[in-house]
């Protein structure tokens, strides 16, 4: 027997034991922060009370009760898979705050057999009277954390009355003086004093935007610099953005109204609805302005016009950008870039590699969508091939039709609605007149009758010219309102896409599926009743088609 081996006697027998997860939160609010070591001994304590074991422990260190995007959501599927009986915790409140994430995680718990102990109130969960304990302890948390809910609204209230900003703490271009008694017991008020270096650079940010700079370039441009923000990283663009918009070196404060009609957050959630509305209320502040109203209006100004700028103004990376629509929420994506190792364990990156949904990437109100690129893409070029084929034979129809039909005498539009449709029409065919014109120059240059580069002249003017009217096009749609669509006046359209997709600039393709596509559902990896997998895939919408409805933001437990 080695010195590192002990006797089977002295080894605590764990064979008859139940086995338990020990799960150990700590709360966001200072008051109840109780040490990871005293919840850990606790519930030790218990176990060997009653002849059980801790087969794993869970830890969520500073979250709060009120949502369950925790880990402990892990400890449930433990029991639900009967490696353990159930879970213990130092008190209930532990286990959390929300009324309706006690519910339901309980019922969840409760459905597989498991249980729910506390290590510290007694209550035998097993008989009426201790299922009624434990729903007193739940109640009691929940008082206590709307109680603390109530305390920090009139904390905020009471700071904007004084001018100050809500939460308190650094702000950038600002010295932050914390209230303080000094030696001869006067009290020195909150407040923000510009720093000399940080204060004129804020200036020149707000000054440079209002010129027309736009936030990418001055993120850029503080990097280049060195500067970093009040945490001390580097700044990204939508913290500066966010930080800008805020008025606070314009003298403002910024907040969400609390009688905003606003719909409630999730109340399992973390993310408050303040976060989720656009909706924003500015009142003066205490601290000493370092932007001038001239500035910040300019600013706000440049700033209105961005927003509001149709993002197919803007020059496109990828031929579906702003298209791809999130299956689960209905809301936008971004592309996002990825990474490889090749040969030699060198790293390649991807940009653009996958779409992801923008609401799981910003506040996790969605658990979103995960696609990648070239599954859109082809997904695309498929439906496109399949409309080339139905619309032909409808369009067929319809020219069949018109030819049957008696001339009609052609009278001038008086209508405004009418001289609309009528520039519809009459770029529509100027769409069919560019199409046919780009086919005829590629079959000159296969048959060798004009040199190739004749026809990369004349390819790249017909191009520029369909992207100008393509968008023209898009315009007038928008101003009719939601026109009722007639499929075969996409034909040149989708033709174009079909036949030339490869040599096709981005923005003109981009500009040609806007007017032909309601946007492309992404779905995410989901798993059916049988336990098989479906892998994401995407499914185009047409204009003429209904939009899908969302699936549900969160996925099913």
């Amino acid at each position: 027997m080695t010195l590192t081996e002990t006797p089977a006697t002295f080894h605590g027998s764990q064979r008859n034991c139940e086995p338990w997860v020990g799960y150990i939160r700590v709360s966001t609010y200072y008051e109840d922060k109780i040490s990871t070591d005293i919840q850990r001994a606790a519930i030790k304590a218990w176990a060997k009370r009653n002849n059980r074991h801790i087969v794993e422990w869970i830890e969520d260190l500073d979250i709060s009760g009120r949502t369950f995007k925790r880990k402990v959501m892990g400890a449930l599927k433990i029991v639900e898979e009967k490696r353990a009986r159930g879970i213990a915790v130092w008190r209930y409140s532990r286990f959390g705050r929300s009324r309706h994430g006690n519910a339901l995680n309980l019922a969840r718990l409760e459905n597989v057999g498991g249980r729910l102990e506390s290590a510290t109130e007694a209550a035998d969960t097993t008989t009426a009277f201790g299922r009624l304990q434990m729903g007193m302890a739940f109640k009691f948390a929940e008082f206590e954390s709307d109680r603390i809910g109530e305390q920090w609204a009139e904390t905020r209230e009471h700071r904007r009355a004084h001018g100050l900003p809500s939460t308190g703490g650094q702000r950038w271009g600002y010295i932050w003086h914390r209230r303080r008694l000094d030696e001869k017991g006067a009290i020195h008020p909150e407040a923000y004093q510009p720093d000399e270096e940080l204060g004129l650079l804020a200036l020149d940010l707000y000054e440079r935007a209002a010129d027309g700079q736009p936030m990418g370039s001055l993120t850029k441009w503080l990097g280049r610099k060195g500067y970093v923000g009040t945490r001390g990283t580097p700044w990204q663009q939508t913290g500066l953005t966010r930080y800008m918009d805020s008025g606070f070196p314009a003298g403002w404060l910024r907040y969400h109204p609390a009688d905003c009609d606003c719909p409630p957050a999730d109340p399992d959630g973390s993310t408050h609805r303040a976060a989720l509305c656009k909706k924003r209320i500015f009142i003066p502040g205490a601290q000493e302005l370092i932007v001038k109203e001239d500035v910040w209006e300019e600013y706000q100004r440049r700033r209105k016009l961005a927003r509001d700028k149709p993002s197919n103004n803007r020059a496109p990376s990828y031929p579906t950008s702003g298209l791809v629509v999130c299956a689960r929420c209905g809301g936008a994506t971004a592309a996002g870039g990825g990474a490889t190792y090749g040969a030699g364990k060198v790293l390649i990156r991807k940009n653009g590699y996958v779409f992801r949904c923008s609401a799981r990437k910003d506040n996790a109100t969605c658990d979103g969508v995960y696609i990648l690129r070239t599954v859109v893409e082809e997904a695309v070029r498929k439906r496109l091939r399949e409309w080339d084929a139905e619309i032909e034979a409808e369009a067929a129809k319809l020219a069949a039709e018109a030819a049957n039909e008696p001339e009609k005498q052609k009278e001038a539009p008086t209508t405004a609605a009418g001289r609309i449709e009528a520039a519809r029409k009459r770029h529509r065919d100027r769409l069919k007149e560019i199409q046919a014109e780009l086919d005829k120059q590629t079959s000159l240059v296969s048959r060798g009758i004009i040199p190739e580069d004749s026809y990369i002249r004349e390819r790249d003017r017909l191009t520029e010219e369909q992207t100008g009217v393509t968008a023209e096009l898009a315009e007038l749609d928008a101003a009719t309102g939601d026109p009722d669509p007639v499929k075969a006046d996409y034909l040149p359209v989708i033709r174009g896409l079909v036949d030339r997709w490869e040599i096709t600039p981005v923005d003109t393709r981009r500009a040609m599926l806007r007017t032909l596509l309601r946007g492309v559902w992404a779905y995410p990896k989901m798993t059916g009743p049988d336990g098989e997998e479906t892998a994401p895939y995407a499914v185009p919408v047409a204009v003429w088609e209904e939009a899908p409805a969302p699936i549900g933001r969160r996925a099913a437990a």
